[in-house]
This record gives C-alpha cells, sequence and structure tokens, in this order.
C-alpha cells in the first residue's frame, strides 16, 4: 500500500460512490504491478466475484478462501 499514489479524499468518496477503486482508471488498474493482496483475489474466490463473470478456470477451494479471509481480517487488510 505505501507504494501506491496517495489519492484525495475526493477521489477516494468518488470512486466508493460507485463501489469502484480509485486507482481505476479508463483502461483498468493503474497501479496493476503493485496492487494489494484484496486486488489480487478479486474474482478468483466465491466470495470475491468478479461483477462481470470473470474467473479463472480453477477458483480458490473453501479450505483455501476461509484462510485468506482469516488473514485479510487478522492483518487488516482494507480496499484502497
Amino acid at each position: 500500500m505505501s507504494r501506491l499514489p496517495v489519492k484525495s479524499a475526493a477521489e477516494h468518496d468518488r470512486a466508493l460512490a460507485h463501489l469502484n477503486c480509485p486507482h481505476l482508471g479508463a483502461h483498468g488498474c493503474e497501479v496493476y504491478g503493485e496492487r494489494p493482496l484484496i486486488c489480487r483475489l478479486f474474482g478468483t474466490t466465491p466470495k470475491l466475484p468478479c461483477p462481470n463473470g470473470r474467473r479463472p478456470l480453477y477458483m480458490i477451494d473453501s479450505a483455501t478462501e476461509a484462510q485468506i479471509h482469516a488473514f485479510l481480517a487478522r492483518t487488516r487488510q482494507v480496499l484502497v
């Protein structure tokens, strides 16, 4: 997270109003190479489905997904 560009409160509010990310630009993710873990998991688990119906061939299994969600909660990972 510390390597991501700082966004203003207005940029965060605008993104949240659209249930979006402040780092999402006209051509997709502007910080793809440095994206946080939550972003890397998006669309790969049943609890983090892609709203566009995109997904990998094999979704992450439920036991691994539970471990991931416990890790996110334990380390206080948040959306950007």
